[in-house]
């Protein structure tokens, strides 16, 4: 009997996470510009603050496009230990948003997209 309701749990949260990881129908639009990091990759991010490595006070913090509701962002530093003792500085950036946007949806019978409206809730670490 406890095999089946753990089978019956296992089944029924393995639904719950397949709901959540489907992909959105409308998906958002990176914001333009951002920065390139060391390895010349491109992050449509900019970084809000004042000292070096920041964008200023009046950088954007989100990075979708076309996007109105809430953002709120938090930076923490610190510092991590691994198994072996050694030491790592940590530096996290943190974005959570919720609103609306215009974003492309994919179109039927081809390989393009079209404008239209989503709402998103997300965390971008």
């Amino acid at each position: 009997m406890r095999r089946v309701l753990l089978l019956g749990a296992l089944v029924l949260s393995s639904i719950a996470l397949r709901a959540q990881s489907q992909l959105p129908q409308v998906l958002p639009v990176p914001i333009p510009g951002g920065f390139v990091n060391r390895f010349g990759q491109l992050f449509n991010l900019f970084s809000p603050g004042v000292g070096a490595g920041f964008d200023g006070l009046d950088a954007d913090p989100q990075g979708i496009n076309n996007f109105s509701g809430t953002v709120a962002m938090a930076y923490s530093n610190g510092q991590a230990i691994d198994s072996s003792g050694k030491t790592y500085q940590v530096i996290t950036d943190i974005r959570v948003y919720q609103g609306d946007f215009i974003g492309g949806q994919k179109t039927f019978g081809g390989n393009g997209t079209t404008s239209a409206r989503g709402h998103i809730t997300c965390v971008e670490i």
